[in-house]
């Protein structure tokens, strides 16, 4: 599977899949929406007809007062009831009740319609609590009332009405509803209705899939807000792993709670099959389109693929499998000097020369049972003139429908041809200039080399004469000292002194050694060194050119040894130190500071003048041989190219560059930290 059917089967995947997602989104929102407005609508319809049912109810508590024997019963305890409960039971049993109540002004029960009444004192405390004023007194003068409460998971919904006689209470009239008149019609559509109380606990479910009893075990806490793509908000509450579209409102009178819900399982499933039409269908129509695009490709190919082997400046010829001629392209034609009047019964092996040279080419193409395959083989062309022309051939196999055949190609290479035997001539001129030339450059040579030679060894004796003329001129410097001394009889500076030339006459004698070391290119074996240790001797001998420089040195008691060649290292700060004096001569306050820290196992050593510097295109060749600023006489410029060279083989670096916020420079030194510290 070639990589660009890959990237357009990707290409298409991707777009099948954020089509389908973006269809899916766009569906679900807007049948989200309309489930939205239909279920408003419906739940308005379903609080239209609760408030009516209720308001059927809402007059019976006053057939109770109507009755002549009520007031009778209420103010006479002697009087008969056995007529008003009759009345009662009739009543409860036509307006489809659950019960009807005379109650005392205490909310004791008098007569109920039910032979059971189950009456106690929690209904009787709900059934007072609406008749109290503020003060906690019972209030005659209200109408009809409702209470609704739920015990023991069942709901109970009371109409009462006060029964005044003479200006007093003096008792209340009280029919309990059957709230199930309000869901049989909701569970015949198969509608899912909630209603709570004020203290949101339900007491009425439409639906036995969603009981009032579970309900209240779960809550509305899984009530979830969500925005659609129009701004618009709606809530799901997912019970028993199933989906539902929440609608809910308030009846301010009664203070319940109305929910409706809209199952969401259908409406997931006109989303997921909206996705699946619309993955086919863009499926199907990238696929057209994708066709469409490969054909028109392909004929723009084919035409492409024309014009190229019609304008080619290389000849194209194509063969039957029987080596006839079926095509042949311009050029071709031009090379072999044909035109489109001649016949085209035309072989493959009458376009070459009947040359000794072609006889096996001429073979291959006459043997019908072996398809010849030739990549730029020198042969011999034949025109219809007569006129023979070098070229070069190759043989191509082919097989296109159901034929098969050769393609043949052949470039005119007369004029390489005589470009190759013009340059023949003039390679064997060359060649017997280039016998000459180098009889005069190996002469040449050996004087270059006697030359260079000599220059090398003039370049050592500089590198040995600088290196030498340090300690000697601090040898001179000791032994004038010692000359004074010795009139003073100062012995022990004198010893002092000596020990000092012993040393600098074992440093020089280190020098000449490495001498060797440059030869073999091999340092000395690398030792734990101490800086300050090395410092100190050099300050002591470079004391005459530091006499009015401030020296401040920074190196921690802390800090580790450094692994390096002691003497090497202290011609290392030998020449830096000799340097940033030079550097400083023609400065009012010349100040050298030297300092030293460890990261991660390396020590870095900065030595900083406030001296002249240098300009920042010479630093680039700072640390090259013979490069020098100073005056003709005054140095060779070896001493920091030795440096450099010494950092190497001590396995470390060094770098230089011009002090940012002051003049002068700083050159900082790198080397391994010795681990036996």
């Amino acid at each position: 599977m070639s990589n660009k059917f890959k990237i357009i089967a990707s290409v298409i995947f991707g777009c099948v899949i954020v089509t389908t997602f973006t269809v899916r989104e766009i569906c679900r929102d807007w049948l989200l929406d309309s489930a939205r407005e239909q279920a408003e609508n419906q739940l308005l319809t379903y609080v239209v007809d609760i408030r009516r049912v209720l308001a059927s109810y809402k007059y019976l508590p006053y057939l109770i007062t109507e009755q002549e024997s009520v007031t009778a019963v209420l103010t006479n305890p002697q009087a008969s009831m056995t007529q008003l409960k009759h009345t009662l039971t009739q009543f409860d049993k036509a307006a489809n009740t659950k019960g009807w109540y005379l109650l005392k002004p205490d909310g004791s029960l008098l007569i109920s319609s039910r032979h059971n009444a189950n009456w106690d004192a929690h209904k009787a405390a709900n059934i007072t609590a609406n008749l109290r004023n503020k003060n906690g007194e019972l209030d005659n003068d209200k109408g009809v009332l409702t209470s609704s409460y739920i015990a023991n998971g069942t709901a109970n919904y009371y109409l009462s009405l006060p029964i005044n006689h003479s200006g007093k209470l003096i008792g209340i009239a009280v029919i309990k509803v059957d709230l199930t008149a309000l869901s049989e019609p909701w569970l015949a559509a198969n509608e899912f209705i909630l209603i709570s109380n004020t203290k949101d606990q339900f007491f009425l479910s439409s639906h036995p899939q969603i009981s009032a009893t579970e309900m209240n075990k779960r809550g509305t806490n899984g009530i979830k807000a969500r925005q659609l793509s129009n701004d618009a908000n709606i809530f799901h509450w997912k019970i028993n792993n199933n989906d539902y579209q929440v609608q809910q409102v308030q009846l301010d009178d009664l203070k319940w709670h109305i929910y409706y819900l809209t199952p969401l399982s259908n409406l997931y499933k006109t989303v997921d099959m909206a996705g699946f039409i619309t993955a086919i269908l863009m499926s199907l129509l990238l696929s057209i389109l994708l066709y469409r695009h490969e054909r028109r490709q392909k004929l723009y190919s084919n035409a492409a693929l024309k014009q190229m082997i019609t304008g080619t400046n290389v000849g194209l010829v194509l063969l039957n499998d029987d080596r006839s001629i079926s095509y042949i392209n311009p050029t071709a034609m031009h090379y072999f000097g044909l035109n489109n009047d001649d016949d085209n019964r035309l072989y493959a092996s009458q376009l070459l020369s009947q040359q000794h040279d072609n006889k096996n080419i001429i073979e291959q193409l006459n043997n019908l049972s072996v398809v010849p395959t030739l990549t730029g083989i020198e042969v011999f062309a034949h025109n219809h003139q007569g006129q023979s022309f070098p070229a070069l051939l190759s043989i191509t196999p082919l097989a296109w429908s159901q034929q098969r055949g050769s393609l043949m190609t052949f470039v005119d290479i007369s004029k390489r041809k005589r470009a190759e035997h013009a340059l023949s001539q003039a390679n064997a001129q060359l060649e017997t200039r280039i016998q000459e030339t180098t009889a005069k450059l190996y002469t040449a040579q050996e004087e270059l080399l006697l030359s260079s030679k000599m220059a090398a060894l003039g370049r050592m004796s500089s590198a040995i004469n600088h290196e030498l003329n340090q300690p000697l001129t601090g040898i001179r410097t000791l032994l004038s000292s010692n000359m004074l001394f010795l009139e003073q009889g100062n012995t022990k500076i004198l010893r002092s002194n000596m020990a000092l030339i012993d040393k600098l006459v074992t440093r020089m004698l280190s020098m000449t050694a490495q001498l060797k070391v440059f030869a073999f290119n091999r340092p000395e074996r690398l030792i734990a060194t101490s800086i300050t240790d090395i410092l100190t001797e050099v300050f002591t001998l470079q004391e005459s050119k530091l006499t009015n420089v401030n020296i401040k040195v920074d190196v921690p008691d802390s800090l580790p040894q450094v692994l390096a060649e002691p003497h090497r290292l202290h011609q290392v700060f030998a020449n830096l130190i000799s340097n940033a004096a030079a550097a400083m001569q023609h400065t009012s306050q010349p100040q050298l500071f030297i300092n030293a820290s460890l990261i991660k196992g390396v020590i870095y050593i900065k030595v900083t003048d406030n001296g002249s510097g240098v300009d920042d295109d010479a630093l680039a060749h700072l640390f090259e041989p013979f490069y020098t600023s100073k005056k003709i006489g005054e140095g060779l410029g070896l001493g920091l190219a030795i440096t450099a060279n010494i950092m190497r083989d001590m396995q470390g670096e060094i770098t230089a560059h011009n002090n940012q916020y002051q003049a002068g420079m700083t050159f900082t030194l790198s080397l391994q930290a010795s681990r036996s510290d």
